[in-house]
């Protein structure tokens, strides 16, 4: 059970159906009032990948994965493109996206996170925080992630280091964020995820063209 940092190939990915799933108890009483108990802190996604498969290429490169990752047993990378980023999709990221720790003049150590947030009718705002485990690195059309302290963008590898593979910031010695300093992010990420099947049924449909009927996939938190 090992996470291997290889994303799901960008052809592929372009048509992956993504569901947000979570786990309440619904108890409906002979009034008709309902109690409702969440029996998880968080949503796991879930995702199909098949929609784009095209070519025998495409079926070529999944089975490759799935040979590799021993169907379920391994965990890698998948880009959900409806969410990818500390913002909107269309939007691009900034430095003060996502709210990831307030300074004490001391903690060097913070954990990247995303908020979702909604507005009720009295312009109050309920959010959630979603800890975010795999940063993209920079590269060609991927921005670098962006860390600022009190709106003062910071420099990576001087101010700061980032693990691409748990999402950890770490400050390095003497640039702690000073004391009720907000620390602020923006970055894209992908997904922690695992075959959510044993099996891989394909089809050759004629020359050249082939196809996956399904490809579930289920994202995994403790690789």
């Amino acid at each position: 059970m090992t996470f291997y940092n290889v994303v799901v190939p960008g052809s592929v990915s372009q048509g992956t159906e993504a569901a947000p799933v979570s786990l309440v108890d619904i108890a409906r009483g002979p009034t008709g009032f309902e109690q409702r108990k969440s029996k998880r802190s968080r949503r796991l996604r879930r995702f199909n990948i098949a929609k784009n498969i095209r070519s025998v290429n495409d079926v070529y490169d999944i089975l490759q994965l799935f040979e590799v990752m021993n169907g379920p047993q391994h965990s890698f990378a998948c880009k959900n493109l409806i969410d990818y980023k500390s913002c909107k999709p269309a939007n691009d990221i900034s430095m003060t996206d996502a709210l990831i720790g307030v300074g004490d003049g001391s903690n060097l150590n913070f954990q990247l996170k995303k908020q979702y947030k909604v507005t009720k009718v009295d312009n109050t705002v309920v959010a959630i925080d979603r800890t975010i485990y795999l940063p993209m690195v920079a590269s060609a059309g991927i921005p670098a992630p962006l860390i600022a302290v009190d709106g003062v963008l910071k420099t990576e590898a001087v101010d700061y280091v980032i693990n691409y593979e748990t999402g950890a910031v770490a400050f390095i010695a003497g640039h702690a964020p000073a004391n009720l300093k907000n620390v602020t992010a923006g970055f894209w990420f992908n997904e922690k995820v695992r075959f959510d099947t044993n099996d891989l049924s394909q089809v050759m449909e004629f020359f050249r063209v082939g196809s996956v009927p399904s490809i579930p996939l289920i994202e995994v938190l403790n690789d």
